[in-house]
Formats: structure tokens, C-alpha cells, sequence
């Protein structure tokens, strides 16, 4: 791990920045999500993944900006993301789940558990379980109640950091009266 962090150093700001994106955004990410989130101009953030990719720490497939680069290995992106502090790590992934929000409409509907995932790492509490239960519907809607369940319970624990009053309660009862069907299901499917 501390060759890795030296060559991350040695490869500069720019670069060891686009890793630390990438790596906040998953062990693969795509150049426009990158771009979206990162605060490097289109040269600079071309130069940075090229950088990477000499480097022996990044795979990619296609041509910026339909490119997508994944990690080498997970330990390298472990390792980037460990080069950031708690309050870097809780801005990106906000900034990653506002991102798609904005800008990929396609994600919200296809896989809002990740963006559930970065609001509730970034601390937007009242997204994450918003997201979390659209992720718990989709997943039910495919049958997939252990998913479900997982995603269920990933809001359910966010909804237990916000405010108490009626949304805190409206937010976990939606989440709960999801939960209850797939319980049912998977209980039913072990006898």
C-alpha cells in the first residue's frame, strides 16, 4: 500500500485528484460522471487519466467522453480513497450522488442504491433514504427480495439519523411497509 500511495504522489495533483474521485465514485466509473464531479477543466482531467493508465493503475474502454476506467485491482482503489479525510470523502460523495442527479437520469432510474449509497456516505440523510426506498421498490419489482431486504434495511438505519418528528416517522413507516412483504417472502420461501 505505501508504493502505491508514492506513486500516486509522484503522478501530481491532478492525477492522484482524478483518482480520488474515481475511487469515490466506485472501482469503475465513467469519464462524464468523472468530469461531472471532478473541478479539473476537460485537458486537465484527460492528462490526469491518461497519467493513470501509463501508470499500470487504470483500465480503460472507449474514448473520453464515453470512456470508462476501472481500478486495476481494488487495493488500488482502496488505496486512493484512503488518501482522503472524512470531511473530503463525505463532500465528494455528495457532490458524486448530486451529480447523477442532475446529470444522469438514467442512474436514478436504474440504480438509485448507488446513488443512495453516496447521500448517505455524503450525509444528505433525507436523499439517501429516499433513494434507498426507490432502490428496496425496484428491486421487489424484480423479485429480488434479499436485495430488497439489504436495501430496506440500509434506509431504515439512514432514517434513524434524521430529525425526529412526522417526516422521520412518514420516512421509515414507507420504508417498513416494503420491508414487511419481502420478509414474508423469503420466510415463505424457506420452508
Amino acid at each position: 500500500m505505501t508504493s502505491l500511495l508514492a506513486r500516486l504522489d509522484r503522478l501530481g495533483p491532478a492525477a492522484k485528484e482524478a483518482a480520488q474521485v474515481g475511487a469515490t465514485i466506485g472501482r469503475e466509473f465513467s469519464y462524464q460522471l468523472l468530469a461531472a464531479a471532478a473541478q479539473r477543466t476537460d485537458a486537465e482531467l484527460k492528462d490526469a487519466l491518461s497519467q493513470l493508465f501509463d501508470a499500470g493503475l487504470v483500465f480503460q474502454r472507449g474514448a473520453p467522453p464515453q470512456a470508462t476506467f476501472l481500478f486495476k485491482h481494488t487495493l488500488v482503489r482502496d488505496t486512493a480513497y484512503s488518501t482522503l479525510l472524512r470531511g473530503q470523502r463525505q463532500g465528494l460523495h455528495a457532490q458524486v450522488g448530486m451529480t447523477p442527479e442532475d446529470n444522469f437520469r438514467d442512474v436514478i432510474a436504474t440504480l438509485p442504491e448507488i446513488l443512495a449509497h453516496h447521500f448517505t456516505e455524503g450525509g444528505l440523510v433525507d436523499k439517501a433514504v429516499g433513494y434507498w426506498l426507490r432502490a428496496g421498490k425496484n428491486a421487489t419489482a424484480r423479485s429480488a427480495n434479499l436485495e430488497a431486504i439489504a436495501h430496506l434495511r440500509r434506509g431504515i438505519e439512514a432514517a434513524r439519523h434524521l430529525p425526529d418528528g412526522a417526516l422521520k416517522d412518514q420516512r421509515e413507516l414507507d420504508l417498513q411497509f416494503v420491508l414487511g412483504p419481502c420478509l414474508i417472502a423469503t420466510r415463505e420461501s424457506d420452508r
